[in-house]
């Protein structure tokens, strides 16, 4: 919080009510009382306070700064399996995004609980809740979630494809390192078509796209008989 003195008297009321008279010299605010930053940075502005100098805090108020901030240090450095240890002492594994983050927040609550008295509960599998994505090694980043691995193995499928067409080797992986197989999705199978249920025009079509000479065929049938008999070709 921020202090000075008066530089120029003025009416003040600290609790919204009762107006105090504050002289020139008198300190601001006074013991006990409180305003808010952009208050006070007002008055100065105006020209009814100076500022005062900073000071240290007191050693107390600065060992409590410095407990908070070892934590949150000791807790973002922390692995996502390290967190979900502390989280599952709660009684409850951790649910939700692997987001570490939440990780984090979720662990500080857990800690506050037990410096509050609550007991840490050691029977629970911390691996237990469900998770969106896979955990991520001890010192490496979080991976990321199950919509994004998807299209990464989409991607890397594609451009294995892509390699196998030119010779090259496929070195796509899935989110967990396994290789994933070579080629696509297999084409419909030919004999699943039902030509019979085809029109003529789909049929010449069909002939067409198979690269199946029908220029003697006259009838749907031998438009059939003849996609047919490429077919076995």
């Amino acid at each position: 919080m921020k202090t000075g003195r008066v530089i120029k008297a003025f009416p003040f009321a600290f609790d919204g009510i009762n107006v105090s008279h504050l002289a020139i010299g008198t300190a601001f605010p006074p013991e006990g009382a409180k305003v808010a930053d952009s208050t006070f940075d007002g008055l100065v502005a105006a020209g009814y306070l100076e500022e005062g100098k900073s000071t240290d805090l007191p050693q107390e108020e600065q060992l409590n700064r410095d407990i908070i901030e070892a934590l949150d240090r000791k807790l973002s450095a922390a692995s996502d399996q390290d967190l979900k240890d502390i989280i599952a002492r709660s009684g409850t594994p951790y649910s939700g995004n692997m987001v570490h983050a939440r990780l984090i927040f979720a662990a500080k609550q857990q800690m506050l609980r037990e410096m509050q008295g609550a007991e840490p509960v050691r029977s629970i599998d911390p691996n237990s809740g469900v998770t969106e994505q896979p955990l991520s090694a001890p010192g490496q980043a979080t991976p990321p979630s199950a919509a994004a691995a998807v299209d990464q193995q989409k991607a890397q499928q594609e451009a294995a494809e892509k390699g196998a067409a030119a010779g090259g080797e496929n070195k796509a992986t899935n989110q967990f390192g396994d290789p994933l197989p070579a080629g696509g999705a297999k084409p419909k199978a030919e004999a699943d078509v039902d030509l019979e249920a085809l029109k003529k025009d789909e049929l010449e079509k069909l002939a067409a796209d198979r690269g199946v000479d029908i220029s003697a065929a006259k009838t749907k049938a031998e438009i059939i008989e003849a996609i047919n008999a490429g077919k076995s070709a």
